[in-house]
């Protein structure tokens, strides 16, 4: 395997200075087929799967350096992949992964912004893979810490934007709940069909889970600590 490159167990490929050590222990450990997050990348590319329509729209809420959204149009080209990330840093790693994978440069859809509760500017801490906006790091940390001030849009306006989002992947860092939260009236009305969410604590999670529940979704998976991940997950489909 290249020094340079790493290859997963699905061809995909990301180069090895945007993973973590921790990361790549993971990768190898007893159980795991070589992927990122596998009981995640199983449900959703079931999600995926389900029910497709002719065009299908992948919103990707904190895509880091692309794993997801590359899968995705790598495994269906038609779909329209929308990636976002508030870090300028892990879209540039985003858009080298793109042309490692063989894909356009076009591909994708990149959208540098944080998904936050509403509309206007925040800090935000670059902490890599567990950047998160500053009032949700503790100070010491914080202050450690590149700090940017980064454009803020609310989930509802995103969505205003795209056409029925088939499947919505999101995971930043503990403020899903918050965001779902001040989107309930689009996630409501179906503008989501299916939604993948990472959860980061118990409480969140079953707040995550109640809130899709309030809003006409049907839990597919249930699952706190999942094997191999480092988060809970939550996939729930629209009635």
């Amino acid at each position: 395997m290249s020094t340079t490159v790493y290859e997963f167990g699905n061809g995909l490929r990301l180069h090895r200075t945007d993973l973590m050590d921790v990361q790549l222990q993971r990768y190898t450990m007893e159980g795991n087929p070589n992927l990122h997050e596998p009981v995640e990348e199983e449900c959703m590319l079931s999600a995926f799967a389900t029910d497709m329509p002719p065009e299908p729209v992948f919103l990707d809420i904190g895509a880091a350096v692309g794993y997801y959204s590359i899968l995705i149009k790598s495994r269906w080209p038609a779909a329209r992949v929308i990636a976002v990330d508030a870090l300028p840093r892990h879209l540039a790693a985003l858009r080298s992964n793109v042309e490692l994978n063989g894909l356009a440069p076009d591909a994708l859809e990149l959208a540098q912004v944080a998904v936050g509760k509403e509309d206007g500017y925040a800090d935000f801490v670059d902490a890599g893979y567990g950047s998160a906006f500053a009032e949700a790091i503790a100070l010491p940390r914080r202050q450690q810490l590149p700090l940017l001030r980064v454009r803020m849009r609310p989930l509802a306006s995103l969505l205003a934007e795209l056409p029925r989002v088939h499947l919505m992947k999101m995971d930043i860092q503990g403020a899903e709940l918050e965001v779902l939260t001040a989107a309930r009236e689009a996630l409501a009305a179906g503008r989501v069909a299916h939604a993948l969410v990472g959860t980061h604590g118990r409480a969140l999670h079953d707040g995550v889970r109640s809130l899709l529940l309030d809003c006409g979704f049907r839990i597919v998976l249930d699952d706190p600590a999942p094997p191999m991940q480092p988060d809970g997950i939550v996939l729930a489909r629209h009635a």
